[in-house]
């Protein structure tokens, strides 16, 4: 093709020629053109999924992951010292139940 678009500048002859070169320039120059504007968009896309997208995500998981070791190490603490979380609308534990109801007997007696 370089070649033959050697000739036809040189001799300037055949028209006909000269004319499927320049459509033929044209859709290579637009294929060019789509392909750099492609590579652009997804390089953009690609920095923002590696440098924004996954820091984000990667922080918001250890933040999870952060609260839910602490409420397991919380629990797993309460369970080892034998006793469990005071609430207004919950169970207490064993040992204030016990002193409930001898403070209760004592009262009585």
């Amino acid at each position: 093709m370089i070649a033959s678009k050697v000739w036809e500048v040189k001799v300037r002859k055949i028209e006909s020629l000269a004319e499927i070169y320049r459509k033929g320039d044209k859709k290579i120059h637009s294929w060019i053109e789509q392909g750099i504007l492609a590579y652009k968009y997804y390089r953009k896309i690609a920095r923002l999924f590696f440098f924004d997208f996954l820091p984000s995500y990667a922080y918001e998981q250890s933040v999870k992951l952060k609260d839910y070791l602490a409420k397991r190490y919380y629990k797993a603490s309460d369970q080892f010292r034998g006793r469990r979380i005071l609430r207004d609308n919950g169970s207490v534990s064993a040992f204030l139940q016990n002193i409930s109801d001898n403070s209760e007997s004592h009262k009585k007696a």
